[in-house]
């Protein structure tokens, strides 16, 4: 029996690290009743999210309906699973717990059935808690407004040794500090992973020293991306290059986003590369209809088109080694944050005073501004009127010295603007008085 099962926590208070969510959780469970909103727990694998369902289950003598990874998620399976949450109590007069395993792998492939599963976070008469190992993935948009999310953080090194050491003492295993140490360290806060390597290195064994764990090292704790890019561009079987998509833990659309980064790396014909790219727009469509009528169906078009699709493309296949890059847009946005702010910063003011969203702003306004702002006097009034500093001037791509010139000449402006306005009124209140 594998010892992430024997020595799985039998309660709340057994759960070990992330004592703040399971606090939550603890609130959730107390007070829930029908209506309530479902948990959607959220954390990098083994950071102990379906042990700390399960254990509720335990903990609160809920009976457990529990559909994981390995089950068939289709329409059909869902709406099992609904007709069941409806029902409030079951027939021994206990809660149902309803608990949805790895939900972000629902939408990676073409299970079906979304609707369904909606249909059961809203109507649910029994407690609902869904697991996910990435939150703000694009699949999971509709999902995240259904729940309240806790989130589940890496389960620390020393947390990780001390329950490796109770699991050896339990087995009768002389476990050495510097062997469990190793172990605890060499997971990356993934306890399920640990417990599996500790029982691994251990068979057979009643005593482990750090040279019987030498095998152990850091690893990634999701299949390589890289296999997957080199499956893709290098098989002529389609569907092997299908499967790359589901041998790793990537969101469809990052997964897009490296297969668009690398085609030009990879196919060296214009042809092959004409084809790679159709391919890779015909899925883009499928998303944008996705996105746009939440058709979660049409998913699988675009995972076939985004693996199948570039793998036929080729006319032959390339033999030489290709270093596959990250996807360049995620590393221009990631260095450009900063820049995105202030723009958007300016097309809010900009769009208060013009009566315009900010996209209008940013599409159709913005570059007109910029040849505006090139006139040093039309570049303090148009601070004025927009009330924009230094740093947002900066943007147009005027000097740091030069910006903060234009902010002091647009303040004495609108100093001069308020005056005016001030002598006007109290003429007027003379006049008004005189006549």
């Amino acid at each position: 029996m594998p010892w992430a099962d024997k020595y799985a926590p039998k309660s709340l208070k057994e759960v070990e690290g992330n004592p703040s969510a399971l606090d939550a959780v603890s609130k959730w469970a107390d007070g829930w009743k029908p209506g309530r909103k479902p948990l959607l727990l959220v954390g990098t694998p083994g950071s102990g999210k379906t042990a700390t369902a399960l254990a509720l289950a335990l903990e609160s003598d809920w009976e457990l309906l529990e559909m994981n990874a390995s089950d068939k998620r289709n329409k059909i399976s869902i709406e099992r699973i609904a007709g069941l949450a409806s029902v409030s109590t079951t027939l021994s007069g206990k809660k149902r717990l309803i608990l949805i395993d790895e939900v972000d792998g629902f939408f990676r492939a073409d299970y079906g059935g979304s609707s369904a599963l909606l249909k059961v976070l809203r109507e649910a008469q029994n407690p609902v808690i869904l697991t996910a190992n990435e939150y703000y993935t694009q699949s999971l948009a509709s999902i995240r407004k259904e729940c309240d999310k806790v989130e589940f953080k890496k389960v620390h090194y020393a947390t990780i040794k001390k329950v490796l050491a109770r699991i050896a003492k339990a087995e009768g295993i002389d476990a050495s500090e510097e062997a469990l140490l190793r172990i605890a360290k060499s997971v990356g806060g993934d306890l399920k992973s640990a417990i599996n390597d500790f029982q691994a290195a251990a068979q057979g064994r009643n005593k482990l020293d750090e040279k019987d764990v030498s095998v152990v090292g850091a690893r990634d704790r999701k299949e390589n991306i890289f296999n997957a890019m080199r499956t893709i561009f290098k098989s002529t079987d389609i569907k092997e290059a299908k499967r790359a998509f589901d041998s790793v833990d990537e969101d469809y659309d990052m997964f897009m986003k490296w297969v668009d980064e690398n085609v030009p790396r990879e196919y060296e014909k214009p042809e092959d590369m004409h084809a790679a790219f159709k391919a890779l727009s015909r899925a883009d469509i499928f998303q944008a209809r996705i996105m746009r009528r939440q058709n979660w169906s049409l998913l699988k078009f675009v995972i076939f088109m985004m693996t199948a699709g570039i793998a036929a493309a080729k006319t032959e296949t390339y033999h030489s080694f290709t270093p596959y890059q990250f996807p360049t847009v995620i590393r221009n946005l990631s260095q450009s944050k900063a820049k995105r702010a202030i723009r958007n910063s300016i097309a809010g003011k900009i769009g208060r005073v013009i009566h315009a969203s900010k996209k209008e702003v940013i599409t159709e306004h913005l570059p007109f501004l910029e040849a505006l702002f090139a006139d040093k006097e039309t570049a303090a009034e148009l601070a004025m009127a927009f009330d924009l500093d230094a740093k947002e001037l900066q943007y147009f791509g005027i000097t740091e010295a030069k910006a903060k010139k234009i902010e002091e000449q647009s303040r004495e402006l609108r100093e001069k603007e308020i005056k005016a306005h001030m002598t006007s009124t109290e003429k007027q209140k003379s006049l008004a008085h005189f006549s």
